[in-house]
């Protein structure tokens, strides 16, 4: 069966990059033909047409590859895409109809692709499909609903889906109230449909320039309060840890604290590599939560948003950390004693492991009914 996947593959957000991967790679090991599709002007309009004899002589290529050659980690993003992803571009109308003719389902991935308070694209769900199934595949708004000036025309979108998996709690009620549809589940985010052992043969292939402290905080933020810094230092203080690794996120690059070591050059592989053997991940990511918790290591975590902020994205924190009871991981100098103890994993395995057998179950009998 042919899926042409439509998500991000993202441009320097490490959880972007790995949540297109996760999803990709299972529906790969699942025997599934999988392509991703990236976003197309279905009215092939004149720029579309010029895109596309740019790319059949290879200049456009040559283009792609030198804006991803500015850093050493947009030079490895670059490399993990060629080397992992089928990509199917489509440039000129010929090309969709073929598109059409063969793919027996399309599928709509995870991350924000409907957060529509962010930026509202109908292509992500999946506009030019035409007659074909449609299915969402973890699909997140990122907050609490979607905005009221586009709820009827993402209503007339999603009433043609099949299927509809999202990620967060939020998210099914806000698609259930719009819909008055109760077939709308709660799925994994794509990054936990892989197992620990899977993510292991992934970092076999990292690349890491720097020799690694005996043991280290790992820092991620994407966020950029003013109490990061002052947070950070209390957090490796509370630890006993004097090594702090910081990964620049492509939101916040000149995050840094003294004596810490900046690696600027972390590819995805090399992402998940840090997180893998940190003493402890301190972090405002959605993504590098899941991985930690799905790698269990031990973490703390920053609210990047105000809880009173309309467009907060903390919804998806606190139901990731609510569901498996991880709550008091979330950095507070009133929870010191709380977040300062080692997890517990064994409970959280358990409930992550019948909740991947569930998502896989979804993602399945989605396809295949």
């Amino acid at each position: 069966m042919k899926i042409s996947l439509v998500t991000w593959l993202g441009n320097g957000n490490y959880g972007t990059a790995l949540q297109s991967y996760a999803l990709y790679q299972k529906l790969k090991l699942l025997g599934y033909d999988i392509s991703f599709l990236p976003y197309f002007d279905r009215h092939f309009r004149l720029k579309s047409i010029l895109k596309g004899v740019l790319a059949v002589v290879g200049i456009l290529q040559r283009r792609e590859k030198k804006k991803f050659e500015k850093t050493k980690a947009l030079k490895k993003l670059y490399a993990f895409q060629k080397e992992k992803y089928e990509i199917c571009h489509i440039y000129f109308l010929k090309q969709y109809k073929r598109l059409l003719n063969k793919t027996d389902v399309f599928v709509t991935g995870s991350d924000q692709i409907w957060n529509a308070w962010y930026s509202f694209n109908p292509f992500y769900f999946l506009d030019f499909a035409k007659n074909k199934k449609r299915i969402a595949y973890a699909s997140s708004i990122g907050t609490n609903d979607f905005p009221e000036k586009y709820k009827g025309e993402i209503k007339k979108l999603l009433s043609c889906f099949s299927h509809i998996g999202v990620r967060e709690q939020a998210a099914v009620k806000a698609v259930f109230t719009l819909l008055n549809r109760d077939d709308i589940q709660q799925v994994l985010d794509p990054t936990f449909l892989l197992e620990p052992h899977e993510w292991n043969e992934l970092t076999k292939e990292a690349d890491v320039e720097l020799k690694l402290p005996s043991k280290y905080i790992l820092c991620y933020l994407i966020g950029n309060s003013p109490h990061y810094t002052e947070q950070l230092l209390n957090l490796a203080k509370g630890y006993g840890i004097k090594d702090i690794i910081i990964i620049p996120a492509a939101e916040n690059k000149s995050f840094k604290i003294p004596d810490s070591i900046v690696y600027d050059a972390a590819g995805p592989k090399e992402f998940v590599y840090l997180i893998q053997h940190a003493a402890l991940v301190c972090t405002d990511s959605f993504h590098a939560t899941a991985i930690s918790i799905n790698l269990s290591i031990n973490f703390v975590e920053f609210l990047r948003f105000k809880d009173t902020d309309k467009e907060s994205q903390n919804s998806r924190i606190y139901d990731i950390l609510n569901h498996y009871d991880l709550r008091s991981r979330i950095y507070s100098t009133n929870n010191e004693e709380e977040w300062l103890k080692e997890i517990d994993y064994t409970p959280v395995q358990a409930a992550l492991a019948e909740d991947r057998i569930k998502s896989v179950h979804f993602l399945i009998d989605s396809i295949e009914h």
